[in-house]
């Protein structure tokens, strides 16, 4: 049916575009070692980057995330590069009006939005689902649901049973169009400073491919 994974894609992100009706959809957003093929979120709920590096993401999340206020010294930094570079960060979060900062306290005025409620991985493979669900697996750190697609060729190989076991989705891609033959719960993502971190790299790749297309 398909020539090609490539071709598959450019059908996948078309049909979820309409499926969805969202253009907040990126492809191969790399997180460490793995690369989604696809993921995108059905809304958005700040379109600003935040979080530019993880170091920012991950003492924000660890350190002030869920405190009323707290002393800048109780914030332990390996060394002083980071630790001038999070002050730096805090103070532009003081300026985007979340946190007040009166000499070595910080005072949350509110919380940094994540980008979006539904953000969404899918990992696209022509047949072989067991890679395509192990490489699937990994996305579970910062998205709030994960898939598998394939060609509908294919499908029926697919065990379902294990993928609903895992709360993994399975996308069936077809010239005829999209299907969700399982459907992944969506969940809170555990570890919020891998995820905020990811979904501001997610953020920032949209804005370079809008930009692309305007040229």
């Amino acid at each position: 049916m398909f020539a090609s994974e490539k071709a598959m894609v450019d059908k996948l992100v078309r049909d979820l575009q309409e499926k969805y009706d969202t253009q907040y959809i990126v492809r191969e957003l790399r997180s460490g070692n793995n690369i989604a093929d696809v993921v995108y979120a059905t809304d958005l709920n700040r379109d600003t980057v935040i979080f530019d590096e993880y170091v920012n993401a991950y003492y924000y999340v660890t350190g002030i995330y869920n405190k009323k206020s707290v002393a800048i010294n109780e914030i332990e930094t390996p060394n002083a590069t980071i630790d001038k570079k999070f002050l730096n960060f805090l103070h532009e979060l003081e300026e985007m009006g979340y946190i007040n900062i009166n000499g070595n306290y910080i005072t949350s005025i509110k919380k940094v939005d994540a980008i979006t409620k539904s953000f969404i991985a899918v990992e696209a493979k022509l047949f072989d689902w067991k890679a395509g669900l192990e490489q699937a697996t990994r996305y579970k750190k910062y998205a709030n649901e994960v898939y598998v697609a394939l060609s509908s060729d294919y499908i029926d190989k697919v065990d379902k049973s294990l993928l609903r076991e895992m709360n993994i989705g399975l996308m069936s891609v077809s010239q005829g169009g999209l299907r969700v033959l399982v459907k992944a719960k969506s969940k809170r993502v555990k570890d919020l400073d891998i995820q905020y971190y990811i979904a501001d790299r997610f953020l920032k790749q949209l804005d370079v491919a809008k930009n692309n297309s305007r040229r």
